[in-house]
């Protein structure tokens, strides 16, 4: 009998150590290991998301897996009903009308989490801490930290399902130290294979209510790139051009130029596009973590856009510089 209890605790020993093994090490190994994790499980989950003192409840539908495509749907528990739909190829607003404040259709978003290729270059800008375990949804967490390097971009607090990777809560953190954005998973259920009618919207149903607005993220077909004389003077520290390219936006007519910058964890995105003068806004506009910041020259507006500190998207902004004012549409 002793034996055989030797026997066990010697295996239970080797499960635990074995389990212990497969744990990420560092603050940089868990944001790997998140990164990779959001497309690997779907669930259902409720969620509250708090964006300066506004609070929502939502209900989260996700499907993902290795050979499934990323689909999302997000839809409103509490306050005005609302659906987000994102694909990797666009993302669709379901509002009761369209005079919703240009700054929460940004800041609708994911916290996009950066990809393995990315993770080496956080070291740069922020310093990453692992910061003790805790629970939420009822599932052990390790909470890490990204606390930034200088002004121009936030801190975050993730805390990170020690069993899936799942990022279970994200706090996006000011130079204060305060939150200005969370978002928190209070209920998760995983599913193999999630009812595909699940994340079919149900406003669309209500057309006359509800208006229905999509942002594809690249034109069809060769678009060539236009605003192409337009380009960024002065980014700060460890921003990188990742992305540029000839864009469709939701009630436009024509394409608008993206670029989006990024430094491994915050992005920036810069929108060109010939707008008419009673369709152009101007200065700064902001809602929890999102910053705006809009200038024109001409006939043309330029749109800065990122989940960082005004500092950031203003410095962008004031940089933009034309290589030619001869073409007022840049083209």
């Amino acid at each position: 009998m002793v034996c055989r209890h030797i026997g066990l605790v010697a295996v239970l020993a080797f499960m635990v150590t074995e389990v212990a093994a497969q744990q990420p090490r560092t603050a940089a190994d868990w944001i790997e290991k998140a990164s990779r994790s959001g497309e690997s499980h779907s669930f259902v989950a409720d969620v509250v998301y708090e964006q300066g003192s506004h609070i929502e409840a939502l209900r989260l539908w996700r499907e993902a897996g290795d050979n499934t495509p990323l689909r999302e749907r997000l839809r409103t528990l509490s306050g005005p009903p609302r659906e987000i739909l994102r694909t990797a190829d666009s993302t669709t607003y379901l509002m009761p009308s369209a005079s919703e404040p240009l700054a929460q259709r940004y800041s609708a978003r994911s916290l996009d989490l950066p990809g393995p290729d990315q993770i080496d270059r956080l070291d740069a800008q922020y310093r990453l801490n692992i910061e003790g375990e805790g629970r939420i949804a009822g599932r052990p967490v390790q909470r890490i930290r990204l606390i930034p390097r200088d002004q121009f971009r936030y801190g975050y607090a993730l805390w990170i399902d020690r069993q899936t990777a799942l990022v279970l809560r994200a706090d996006v953190i000011d130079q204060d130290a305060m939150p200005v954005e969370r978002f928190m998973i209070v209920d998760l259920e995983f599913y193999d294979d999630l009812d595909p009618e699940s994340l079919n919207p149900v406003l669309a149903d209500d057309s006359e209510s509800f208006e229905q607005i999509t942002d594809r993220r690249r034109v069809d077909g060769d678009q060539a790139l236009v605003h192409a004389d337009w380009s960024v003077g002065d980014l700060p520290e460890g921003f990188e051009l990742e992305k540029d390219w000839a864009q469709m936006l939701a009630q436009r007519s024509t394409p608008v130029r993206h670029m989006l910058f990024s430094d491994g964890m915050a992005t920036v995105s810069v929108y060109i596009e010939r707008r008419d003068a009673s369709e152009r806004i101007e200065g700064p506009m902001s809602m929890g973590g999102v910053n705006i910041y809009a200038r024109t020259q001409g006939n043309v507006q330029a749109l800065v856009v990122g989940q960082v500190p005004m500092a950031n998207v203003r410095r962008i902004a004031d940089s933009l510089v034309r290589a030619s004012d001869s073409n007022a549409t840049g083209q």
